[in-house]
């Protein structure tokens, strides 16, 4: 088994501590976690740093990764079909003006996942909310 390490940041609570995955090159897997010398870790890691990655691995609780922008046409009861970024940010842009043009900006809710890129993205989303938005409605859920 060849195998590649992977610095990251943890996901779950947003301390940002850092991590050396093992992936496995021929599967693209990772196989371990390991702690990174991080400023706020200090070469630690908590219980969800060292094994909340295995959901990563696990085909019963992931579906395919979706690797392209995707659009449900035609209602609820539409399919899925890929579509350009530009197409879905406006189909985004759209969609919200309208629930904020008829309910208020109150009516609309973001909510950040524990799970995300990182510290960063959270902190984009809820700015998304409060800037662009308008609303305070933004929760992240930091208790996975």
């Amino acid at each position: 088994m060849a195998v590649k390490t992977v610095r990251n940041t943890c996901v779950y609570c947003g301390a940002g501590c850092q991590i050396d995955f093992t992936v496995d090159t021929d599967t693209n897997k990772i196989v371990k976690a390991v702690p990174a010398m991080g400023r706020t870790n200090q070469g630690t890691l908590c219980l969800k740093g060292h094994y909340g990655w295995d959901f990563t691995n696990d085909p019963q609780i992931l579906s395919k990764r979706v690797t392209s922008p995707m659009i449900r046409r035609g209602g609820k009861g539409g399919k899925l079909e890929p579509c350009s970024w530009d197409e879905a940010i406006q189909f985004v842009v759209d969609n919200l003006t309208k629930i904020k043009a008829k309910y208020g900006a109150n009516s609309i809710m973001g909510t950040a996942s524990a799970r995300s890129p990182g510290n960063e993205a959270v902190y984009v989303m809820q700015k998304f909310m409060r800037a662009c938005i308008g609303t305070n409605n933004i929760d992240h859920c930091a208790r996975i």
